[in-house]
């Protein structure tokens, strides 16, 4: 298999983007965000969503809100899609494109919202368990990047 494609993008909230990990956002981060503190966060609070599709991932049971228990089990913040097609050498190909998001909460005082997005190549004949591999491994090789950033 060849290799991931990564491309980080930069989204913030407030003025400034930092980091990205593959880690559940901190409580603080949800009550900075929810401005009428009613306990739930909707998409016009976001002043510069993440995403709309990140947020949709959030929203786990549907109800165009998120909630402190799916902010705090959030874990990723990912959304995948199944693609492929025909390569410009005629041969059937298949990928995973994903962008996984993290909030985190600058100095106590802002938000930023943190994105990056990519591609994971798939064998064509991939079935749903190999599919979930590649998000496994997606998943740790973007916590490995993190940890060696923040060692530097």
């Amino acid at each position: 298999m060849s290799r991931i494609k990564i491309k980080p993008i930069a989204m913030g909230l407030a003025l400034s983007l930092v980091g990205l990990g593959a880690l559940a956002a901190s409580p603080d981060v949800f009550a900075k965000l929810d401005s009428d503190k009613d306990g739930r966060l909707i998409k016009s609070e976001l002043q510069v969503p993440c995403d709309r599709e990140i947020f949709a991932s959030l929203d786990r049971n549907g109800d165009s809100a998120i909630d402190r228990q799916e902010f705090r089990t959030s874990g990723d913040m990912a959304t995948y899609e199944d693609k492929g097609g025909i390569d410009e050498k005629g041969v059937q190909v298949r990928w995973l494109e994903f962008r996984i998001g993290r909030f985190d909460l600058q100095d106590g005082t802002f938000v930023t919202c943190n994105a990056t997005e990519g591609q994971y190549p798939l064998e064509v004949s991939a079935s749903p368990s190999d599919i979930e591999l590649a998000k496994q491994t997606i998943q740790s090789r973007l916590a490995e990047d993190a940890m060696r950033l923040a060692k530097r």
